[in-house]
């Protein structure tokens, strides 16, 4: 490098380099180098980036779009001479900084060298260097770079090394007689740290010492009364002790205690090497405590995948199915591909398809089943799927199980289940409880930590703060050859020891549960089951009557809840005090997701949850329909919310909305009103996320059984059906639908939904090339929108005017009207509409050759589609990115995007794009001389554009031309025509 680099995280990131300034548009991007920075030099895992970037819940994007974030990163690095500091090295990426680079390094070792010159009784060396660790600090750490997680996690510790810095710094200059700096330099800080008391017995020295006994005397009255209002506490012993020398007029007035020393660990320091490189699937969330014991067990899953391809693990609920599979296919992983499909929240057989082939990434194909294009998709593919929870499903996993080990020589499966699938060659494997010891036999703890169920005991109880100790040795002995080695059980019980001794649970046990000691290793697999509901019941009885009934409500839940669906759900009282008391004992777990906590339960303590609720049908039908309503207003608040900031919250709660939208259409009023808003909603949010097929099929039927509904509410499911036709690409059902509802909005003089669909009718026009007939279209949409004061309407309607404008060739029509409907998009605040004006603006830049604008434009795009979990705008943007990668000369940067961009569009099933995709990958094989895999490509295009009756668009035309030329000319057009003359045959 001819000049040295500068990162800087301690305040908005900044990096300078030779060629000057960094400049990352996308907020995303940032903390992708913020991340790697933090953990520079060592190697941060692509999972440990995607958990950074998103925490616990990311998109099922993440990986891809992680992928294109590092790649506009590294654009980036190299535009100012820095393109060598980041590097791939399995299973991640580094960054390798020179070293003095990083501010934080840098404040690490100024707090070093302070806390030695402390330590040496060199105040003035000391304050020295603290003040040049503070003085780094330019406002909040990473303030423009959103991280979660492990992210988050430095982020704070950072925080606290700063406050560390200034009261180890308040100290030293007290210790310099410094006292009037000082007490000013504390005022400040104990406002923005007003609960640490260490800061004000320092603030009372300081005045007391400059001469103001007064001034003390108050700074102490107004910290008692700051701890006695947040946190309904008396000041400390070193605080009181003040107040008394304060008032006996000591003259030689102390600090209680010596300067503290400060933390001096370097915040960038190498993580862990990750030990396996992370699938190309996305997997189960990893298990949060290890596999205790199981060794025995692994081997065998291990061997019989081995030499055969279905294996299934049965046994009890609660007994580690789960948990082994997990581990199983964790090492698998190692060596080909490996994922998770949690069938736990699928109710019905006709969905366990949809939720295999949604894991595996495998888009849906209108007029085909979801079992058949799996066939397709798999044919060949080597890849373990684990099918966790098959119990109340058996019949359609052994049926699609059956026809894909027929049809399918790549795939193997690994199930869990309460039952065999019965399906030729399979291998079943029963999950034995863990190894208990004989309670009459005496041993010591150490010799029973050699049983798995007591060590998991062991484990779990000092988890929960109350480690066993030797006089406990035979009562948790008892324990867990009561609870027949468990691990469910054996994790309640642990839970228990806060307040209960080994010796008082099995008190508990035995005499409140006597159906426990039938239960014995040789008992049935039924048996064990019974053994685990009273462990359950056990748990259920020790609970007030009013977490009992938030216990039975909170069974209603599919994959888990926030706290406002918990309170929706709850009967009158106190419900926040009831769940925490519930997660307390262990029977509901919170976790984070993004700033809100999330709560789940384990599918055994669910699923007792509910048979307690359906034990009372009046309390039933209540919780339901207080689900089902929460669920539907979250739902119309989010797809109308215009930031789009609502809608990513709402993908954990997939489940909960499915299971909302089945309540509706079961228990509908004679007119269909709330099936009919359900469906409405819940089609607009599939059609966000991707889930085409699904919202068409509520939207059909209940706008079947809506004839009497409002006309208000069939236009607006009649609206989102013609939505969701026209993502799939079934123009002849988007136009049928718009036109029936343009009908009823025209009648009842709504501008606003006439509007929405003269919208949708122009991009029907508009993707079949009709390029005329969508312009008056969308012209006619601006006039409605306008007419009922709708600004943001009228700014789509122009938005997609200049869409069609683009795709004519008209680039100037189309820069005049994407640039107005910016304007406003960002003036109303809508993410998402101003994010499409800044792609296609991107698009008409890249078109007339202005590739700098146009990568900055689409970058922006990128960055905040990301934010927004909006699979489409991410496929877009990376496809034009793609294409400037192309125009720049770097092709395989240009088909690594383009390939993300395929992906990604095939998942949502959008063929007209795809086409164009197919199309702009043959040109990146053409300049690489890949002529064969050109005339492929094309042909690929070719097929989709006539299977759904569209050309090419017009701005496309002359590059494909000539990237048909160039494939013909190098020989590609006959292999091209004798490839389409071989698949029309086949």
């Amino acid at each position: 490098m001819d000049a040295p680099a500068r990162l800087r995280l301690l305040g908005p990131l900044d990096l300078t380099g030779p060629g000057g300034a960094l400049r990352l548009s996308g907020s995303r991007q940032r903390a992708v180098l913020a991340l790697l920075a933090l953990r520079a030099p060592g190697v941060v895992s692509r999972s440990d980036l995607v958990d950074g970037l998103w925490g616990a819940n990311p998109p099922r994007t993440a990986v891809k779009t992680l992928h294109s974030y590092l790649a506009r990163v590294r654009q980036a690095l190299a535009a100012v001479g820095l393109g060598e500091l980041l590097v791939t090295r399995e299973p991640g990426y580094a960054l390798t900084l020179p070293p003095g680079c990083l501010d934080v390094t840098e404040f690490a070792e100024h707090l070093a060298a302070g806390r030695r010159a402390v330590q040496g009784g060199e105040p003035a060396a000391a304050a020295a260097e603290l003040r040049a660790a503070l003085a780094l600090w330019r406002g909040d750490p990473l303030a423009d770079c959103p991280v979660e997680d492990w992210g988050q996690a430095e982020v704070t510790r950072l925080r606290e090394a700063a406050v560390g810095a200034e009261q180890t710094l308040a100290e030293t200059e007290l210790m310099l007689g410094e006292h009037g700096q000082v007490a000013g330099d504390l005022e400040r800080l104990v406002v923005r740290h007003p609960l640490r008391e260490r800061l004000w017995e320092l603030l009372v020295v300081a005045h007391h010492r400059g001469g103001r006994p007064a001034e003390a005397l108050r700074a102490y009255r107004r910290a008692r009364a700051v701890l006695h209002d947040e946190l309904g506490v008396d000041p400390g012993p070193g605080l009181r002790r003040l107040e008394r020398a304060l008032l006996a007029g000591d003259t030689e007035l102390d600090p209680a205690t010596a300067p503290v020393a400060v933390a001096t660990r370097a915040p960038a320091g190498p993580p862990r090497p990750d030990p396996t490189p992370p699938p190309p699937l996305e997997r189960h969330p990893a298990e949060r405590t290890g596999l205790v014991g199981r060794q025995r067990e692994l081997s065998e899953v291990l061997a019989a995948l081995a030499v055969g391809r279905l294996v299934t693990l049965t046994g009890p609920g609660g007994c580690g199915k789960t948990r082994l599979a997990v581990a199983a296919m964790d090492r698998i992983a190692e060596t080909r591909e490996a994922v998770l499909v949690d069938l736990a929240p699928v109710r019905a057989p006709e969905l366990v398809a949809d939720a295999v082939a949604t894991a595996l990434h495998v888009p849906e194909q209108p007029g085909t089943d979801r079992a058949a294009t799996l066939v397709e998709a798999l044919a060949d593919r080597a890849v373990l799927v684990v099918l966790d929870n098959c119990e109340h499903l058996v019949r359609a996993v052994a049926g699609l199980v059956e026809r894909l080990l027929v049809r399918c020589s790549g795939p193997a499966f690994l199930a869990t289940s309460r039952e065999a699938l019965r399906v030729g060659g399979e291998s079943v494997l029963v999950v034995p409880p863990l190894a208990a010891p004989d309670p009459d036999v005496p041993r010591t703890l150490a010799e029973l930590a050699t049983y798995d169920s007591v060590r998991l005991f062991l484990d779990r109880a000092a988890e929960h703060g109350r480690p066993a100790c030797e006089d406990d040795a035979r009562h948790v002995a008892a324990l867990c050859a009561a609870l027949d080695g468990l691990p469910l059980a054996i994790e309640l019980a642990a839970a228990r020891t806060p307040v209960l001794t080994p010796a008082q649970i099995v008190r508990r046990l035995r005499d409140r549960f006597g159906l426990l000691d039938l239960a014995t290793p040789a008992a049935s697999s039924s048996g064990r089951h019974h053994a685990l509901g009273a462990a359950l019941a056990w748990s259920y009885e020790l609970l007030s009557p009013e977490e009992a009934a938030l216990f039975a409500r909170l069974g209603v839940f599919v994959g888990g809840f926030s706290v406002d669906a918990a309170e929706a759900v709850a009967t009158p009282g106190r419900p926040l005090d009831a769940l925490t008391a519930l997660v307390a004992r262990s029977l509901v777990r919170a976790g984070r997701d993004g700033a809100a906590t999330r709560f789940t339960m384990l599918e055994t303590i669910a699923a007792y949850a509910a048979d307690r609720l359906a034990a009372d049908p009046v309390a039933e039908a209540a919780t339901r329909r207080a689900h089902a309503q929460f669920f539907l207003t979250c739902l119309e608040e989010a797809v109308l919310d215009p930031t789009g900031l609502r809608l990513p919250g709402l993908r954990a709660d997939y489940g909960n909305l499915r299971a909302a939208m089945a309540w509706f259409a079961g228990a509908r009023a004679t007119d269909g009103t709330g099936e009919l808003r359900m469906a409405t909603a819940f089609g607009r949010y599939c059609r966000l996320q991707g889930h085409y097929r699904e919202g068409r099929r509520w939207l059909e039927q209940a706008i079947a059984r809506s004839a009497r509904a409002p006309s208000d509410l069939r236009v607006g499911a009649l609206t989102a059906a013609a939505s969701l036709a026209l993502a799939a690409c079934d123009y002849p059902g988007a136009a049928r639908h718009a036109t029936e509802a343009l009908e009823l909005a025209t009648a009842a003089e709504n501008t606003g939904q006439v509007g929405r669909l003269l919208v949708l009718l122009g991009a029907v026009a508009r993707e079949r090339a009709e390029y005329v007939r969508a312009l008056g279209y969308y012209r006619a949409a601006a006039t409605a929108f306008r007419a009922g004061g709708d600004r943001a309407g009228a700014a789509f309607a122009v938005q997609f005017a200049g869409a069609t404008s683009w795709q004519a060739g008209d680039l100037d029509a189309a820069s005049h009207a994407l640039s107005a409907s910016l304007a406003v998009l960002c003036e109303q605040g809508d993410r998402r509409g101003a994010a499409s004006s800044r792609a296609y603006l991107g698009a008409v830049a890249l078109y007339r050759g202005d590739r700098g604008r146009a990568r900055w434009l689409l970058d922006e795009s990128l960055d905040a589609f990301g934010e927004l979990e909006d699979k489409e705008g991410i496929a877009w943007s990376l496809n034009l990115l793609g294409l400037v990668e192309y125009e720049e000369g770097r092709h395989d940067e240009a088909g690594r995007m383009l390939e993300t961009s395929l992906a990604l569009h095939r998942e949502l099933g959008d063929r007209w794009r795809q086409a164009s995709v197919l199309e702009a990958l043959a040109a990146v094989a053409t300049a690489s001389l890949e002529v064969d895999r050109a005339a492929r490509l094309l042909h690929q295009a070719d097929e989709l554009r006539a299977m759904i009756g569209t050309p090419v668009p017009l701005v496309e035309r002359a590059a494909l031309d000539r990237v048909r030329a160039a494939v013909g000319s190098a020989g590609g057009g006959d292999r091209r025509r004798r490839f389409t003359r071989v698949e029309g045959v086949a």
